[in-house]
Formats: structure tokens, C-alpha cells, sequence
């Protein structure tokens, strides 16, 4: 018995109109919202498989019951619909995985926007610094250890939640490079979690 399709059957039958797995399955439809979690480890609510860092909202047409499932569990099961802007119903498994996979990187860039609109707001004497900064990651280029130091600190200054491991951090230049390398220990601890894996093991001896 598969026991993540069991799962999945008694977890949705019951919040479809179909007694059918397969026809219930077609009754839903995601919703487009993505819900990005920080520091929590959460499970999907269809097969209940662990350890996710995102959930997607699906939504049966019939009784607008919601669940909060993996993207995994969307592509798996084709019955459940995936609709683009023109409300035309993407069938192919690559453009129903592009839809996904472009809905969740549009939220992480939200997640990572919206604390630099409150600090915006509140911090006018680096507005200039907050803008040229945000508009280089809202291109998906990434910023200079200095600059993104500055984010973190004027948020924590202002008392504005942020997740650093949302933001993107260059260090392609010699002078990205030196820039990091001037930065205190201290200080340097909060723009970690923002590193690639990669730049963190290349860079591992400024955290030592």
C-alpha cells in the first residue's frame, strides 16, 4: 500500500464533493498565494510529508474548502488545476512547474521587498541608499556587503522584521571582496545567512 497516496486520499476526499479520489482531485485549483516561511519546518496538508519551506494554496471550487499543500503534490496530482492569467488550464507538466516555480519567486521577492518599503518610509536620511539598493534586487542582481549591511542595520535600527537569507549578496569584484573582508566580525555575523553556499565555503575564514 502507498502509503503517501493513502494519505493524500483521506486527507481530501472528505473536503471534496466526489466520493472518487481522481474526481475530487479535479475540483480543486491553485489559488496562486504562497505562503514563505522563515524559520518553521511545516508539512503539507494533503500527504503530509514534512519539512517544507513553502506552502501553496489550493482551493476546491465546489464548497471553497482550502488546503495548504507542496508544490511536489500539485505536479503530481494533474487533476488539480493550474490556471495562468487568461484563466486558460496549463496541462504540460514543464509549464505547470514554470507556473509554480515563477508564483513562489515572486513571493520571495515580496518577502524581501516589503521590509525595504517600511524602511523607506520610516528612514529618510538613506531613502537615496534604500532605493538604489532595493531596485538592484528587485532586478535579482544582488548588492555589496557594505550596502546590504546597511539594510540590516537600519531595519534592526527601526525595529523592522526582515529575513536575511531573502536578500542577495554580490561578490563577484575584487572590490565586493575587499569590502567584505573590512567588515568586523560582529557585524559581518549579520549578513551571513544571506551568503550562497557557495560564497559562504569560498569565504568560510572570515567567519572563523
Amino acid at each position: 500500500m502507498n502509503h503517501w497516496l493513502e494519505t493524500s486520499k483521506r486527507n481530501l476526499i472528505p473536503l471534496s464533493q466526489a466520493s472518487s479520489f481522481r474526481e475530487a482531485l479535479s475540483e480543486w485549483s491553485f489559488t496562486g498565494i504562497v505562503i514563505d516561511y522563515d524559520h518553521e519546518e511545516i508539512e503539507c496538508e494533503l500527504c503530509e510529508h514534512p519539512d517544507l519551506a513553502h506552502h501553496f494554496e489550493i482551493q476546491n471550487a465546489t464548497n471553497s474548502n482550502r488546503l495548504l499543500v507542496g508544490s511536489s503534490c500539485i505536479l503530481k496530482f494533474s487533476e488539480i488545476n493550474i490556471r495562468d492569467d487568461t484563466g486558460r488550464s496549463i496541462t504540460d507538466h514543464d509549464e505547470r512547474q514554470h507556473h509554480l516555480e515563477d508564483a513562489l519567486k515572486k513571493k520571495l521577492v515580496e518577502t524581501m521587498l516589503e521590509p525595504l518599503r517600511t524602511l523607506w518610509l520610516k528612514d529618510k536620511a538613506y531613502r537615496q541608499e534604500i532605493e538604489r539598493s532595493a531596485k538592484r534586487l528587485k532586478a535579482g542582481n544582488g548588492v555589496a556587503p557594505g550596502d546590504l549591511l546597511l539594510l540590516f542595520q537600519r531595519m534592526e535600527w527601526h525595529k523592522i522584521p526582515y529575513s536575511a537569507k531573502r536578500y542577495k549578496l554580490t561578490l563577484r569584484s575584487q572590490f565586493d571582496q575587499w569590502d567584505m573582508s573590512k567588515i568586523p566580525t560582529k557585524e559581518l555575523i549579520k549578513i551571513k545567512l544571506a551568503l550562497s553556499s557557495a560564497q559562504l565555503k569560498k569565504h568560510a575564514q572570515l567567519f572563523n
